[in-house]
């Protein structure tokens, strides 16, 4: 399980960062891109980046669902997409549950920050170092993965 733990030691550390870098968002602001392959944008307080969905949690239910079973554009989770095929190959079998359903029941915080932290270590290679929260609805929040943009 070092994985694991080495994930969330790197995913908190990641969202202790962001917090410092963005102690209050000024703007926040999304560039959708139609086009399969050109990767969508997001503007945070004048700092450009490229996103990919993860998933989404629903608070009334505790189900994370993943972006690439719901997202309906692929560019919106063509870096995540790669989670599932990791996932059918990966030999942990927690790892393995984890990345190939579609929707997981969380029955404790710890389980989302697993998921989270599970993701951003996986996308950490090709330079996704944040996850962004978007509050969608009154119990959905979704969560994105954040490249920077020279």
């Amino acid at each position: 399980m070092a994985t694991i733990k080495d994930s969330l030691i790197l995913y908190y550390t990641s969202c202790n960062d962001f917090s410092i870098i963005y102690p209050k968002f000024t703007s926040v602001k999304f560039i959708d891109h139609s086009s399969d392959t050109v990767k969508n944008e997001i503007i945070i307080n004048n700092d450009k980046y490229t996103y990919s969905v993860l998933g989404r949690f629903d608070s009334s239910t505790n189900f994370w669902e993943w972006g690439w079973s719901y997202e309906t554009i692929k560019n919106k989770t063509y870096d995540t997409r790669g989670f599932l095929n990791f996932g059918l190959d990966v030999p942990d079998t927690v790892i393995k549950n984890i990345l190939i359903n579609s929707k997981i029941k969380i029955t404790e915080k710890i389980n989302l920050d697993i998921i989270l932290a599970l993701s951003l270590m996986l996308l950490y290679s090709v330079n996704y170092k944040y996850i962004h929260t978007i509050k969608e609805s009154d119990t959905i929040n979704k969560y994105i993965a954040l490249k920077k943009l020279n």
